[in-house]
């Protein structure tokens, strides 16, 4: 199998306050957009389109959209001579296996538990990434990560409601598919030596599009309950949203920054500041619990994401394979 050996060029953050300051404003826009994707998810939910006609929809637009860029010219996208199958790796872990786990394991369990459960993901590239590839970090950066964490469990544990009673099976599953979102994440930064974050994405919505179409279709969907809300604004909005701007703009952002940093760091920044977002959304929005607890589970939050904004870049002996 084909060894790429990374210099010190190709695998370190940015250097400069420009560059610095070009990664932290996508972190945090990508951060927000999918932050707000918990509340356009539940919008399009609630009124009555099926987990998997959503997730049809939402990747059949961001596949239209590449697919219409890259024909005008507008991407720049050029595959010739590069081994397509890494990034078909990519696409195999997210959008389409773990999105199929993560709707599984939620549907098993409850909101806070699940919630709780995917806050980890970012523990999980460290540990997946220090079992298959020996990559080491920092303590300040296993310490920063256990914070953020800390952080978002705060906000969901002490809030009115939160249970963690729900069935063992389901826990597993939802675990599952952290698992598949760290490998993801090692899957997208290894491609991105050879693939450009538009090329990566675009290969990440068709393959998005062909498999939750087709696994509706296998289910029996037949789009009922989206057609039926064809003349809600609100539904079609959130709709596009998802499609247009957390399947589009957010997956090329972080594939690009996922090529930039290390894999454990960048996924806790977006991750877990998506996590707090997402949490300021449903206070504002959806009208979800507020107290104390959610100003000290995001000040922890925070303080875990500027520490790990802080971590030394990978080492550049290092071999991806």
């Amino acid at each position: 199998m084909e060894k790429v050996y990374l210099t010190e060029q190709n695998n370190i953050p940015a250097k400069g306050t420009k560059g610095r300051w070009t990664t932290g404003i996508l972190v945090g826009l990508c951060s927000a957009l999918w932050g707000l994707s918990f509340y356009a998810t539940k919008v399009a939910l609630d009124a009555g389109i099926t987990e998997m006609e959503l997730l049809a929809l939402r990747w059949s637009i961001a596949a239209a959209v590449f697919i219409l860029l890259a024909l005008t010219g507008i991407v720049k996208v050029n595959f010739k001579g590069k081994a397509i199958r890494s990034a078909i790796y990519v696409a195999m872990f997210q959008p389409c296996f773990y999105s199929i786990f993560e709707t599984w394991g939620i549907g098993l369990t409850t909101t806070s538990e699940s919630s709780l459960l995917i806050a980890t993901i970012p523990l999980m590239v460290l540990i997946t990434g220090k079992v298959l590839y020996k990559r080491s970090f920092s303590r300040r950066t296993g310490f920063a990560i256990i914070l953020a964490l800390a952080g978002v469990s705060t906000c969901i544990v002490f809030s009115d409601g939160f249970s963690f009673e729900g069935k063992y099976f389901g826990y597993l599953i939802v675990m599952v598919a952290v698992l598949l979102g760290s490998l993801y994440c090692h899957a997208s930064a290894h491609a991105s030596r050879r693939f450009t974050a538009m090329e990566m994405t675009l290969v990440m919505a068709v393959s998005g599009g062909a498999f939750f179409n087709g696994v509706n279709l296998a289910l029996g969907g037949r789009f009922t309950g989206a057609l039926a809300q064809t003349g809600s604004l609100k539904v079609v909005g959130a709709v596009l949203f998802l499609g247009l701007c957390c399947s589009c703009i957010c997956y090329i952002i972080f594939n690009y920054v996922l090529g930039k940093m290390n894999t454990a760091t960048a996924s806790n920044l977006i991750a877990n500041s998506t996590t707090a977002v997402g949490v300021i959304s449903g206070v504002i929005f959806a009208g979800d619990p507020f107290g104390w607890y959610t100003v000290l589970g995001l000040g922890m939050t925070i303080g875990g994401i500027y520490l790990a904004s802080k971590d030394e870049p990978m080492d550049p002996t290092e071999v991806i394979h």
